[in-house]
């Protein structure tokens, strides 16, 4: 079982995404990868940044950085980059937020959604653009569940 935040983490949940009929759907039209900071709280005491990319309903590579591996943010609408080899991993969206709140989230004890409106994470990006990706981002919370985890 991974741990979430492990690298096997993400390419678990890469799978679930792409195996979720309803996220593909309700995520059709959207373009924009993503960076997932996951803050110190709780048990977890380092912070892990995951990039996941997302283009029309399909996750195109997920995986969780090095400590010291660096991420850029991308001008908005900017067309998502490929995971390569040797290359700084770039994301239009940052999202992020307390270890605590993160599995909230993954519980389905909290909305990703309503936890931004309630302080709870943080959106480096264009704010308009995920509210009206609501349904999307239920069905990556739902892809989630579809993945065994160890939590620290």
């Amino acid at each position: 079982m991974p741990k979430f935040g492990s690298d096997d983490w993400a390419k678990a949940y890469m799978k679930a995404i792409n195996d979720n009929p309803n996220y593909k759907q309700a995520a059709s039209w959207w373009e924009g990868d993503f960076v997932f900071v996951i803050e110190p709280s709780g048990a977890l005491d380092k912070k892990i940044n995951m990039f996941v990319g997302l283009l029309k309903g399909d996750c195109t590579g997920a995986k969780t950085l090095a400590d010291d591996e660096e991420f850029e943010i991308l001008p908005p609408n900017s067309p998502p980059r490929p995971l390569k080899e040797g290359e700084k991993v770039g994301a239009e969206f940052i999202f992020s937020g307390p270890y605590d709140n993160w599995v909230k989230v993954l519980g389905k004890e909290l909305d990703p959604i309503q936890g931004l409106m309630a302080g709870k994470f943080k959106l480096v990006g264009n704010m308009a653009k995920v509210m009206r990706a609501t349904k999307a981002a239920q069905e990556l919370v739902n892809s989630t569940t579809m993945v065994e985890t160890e939590y620290y």
